[in-house]
């Protein structure tokens, strides 16, 4: 079986993923970093535990969960996009049953 080479939509989808992925991942690290490196210089304690640990344990989970959501919610809108774009540059002539999916038939086996 021989791989087909991608076309240029699948290389375009797959360059915003990885440009996705990887600012998430920046944002991640500066987040982290910033904690770990800056918040202990400032030596604050509450409760006698040192506000290092209170902002790890609190905000640095709640902000992974908010680059969590928003990985997912741009990672929607970019397969809506392909999605529409793979379909506005279908090959009718490659699709016998085309009138048959306009209008929301079952295609035939």
């Amino acid at each position: 079986m021989k791989n087909s080479p991608p076309t240029a939509l699948e290389t375009a989808y797959w360059r915003q993923v990885k440009q996705i992925t990887w600012r998430l991942l920046g944002v991640w690290i500066a987040l982290i970093l910033s904690i770990v490196l800056f918040i202990p210089q400032l030596g604050i304690t509450v409760y006698g535990v040192p506000l290092t640990y209170w902002v790890i344990s609190s905000l640095l989970l709640l902000s992974f969960l908010g680059l969590v959501a928003c990985y997912a919610w741009r990672m929607d809108r970019l397969e809506l996009k392909f999605k529409r774009a793979v379909e506005n540059n279908r090959n009718p002539s490659g699709d016998s049953h085309e009138k048959q999916h306009r209008r929301g038939g079952e295609t035939p086996l």
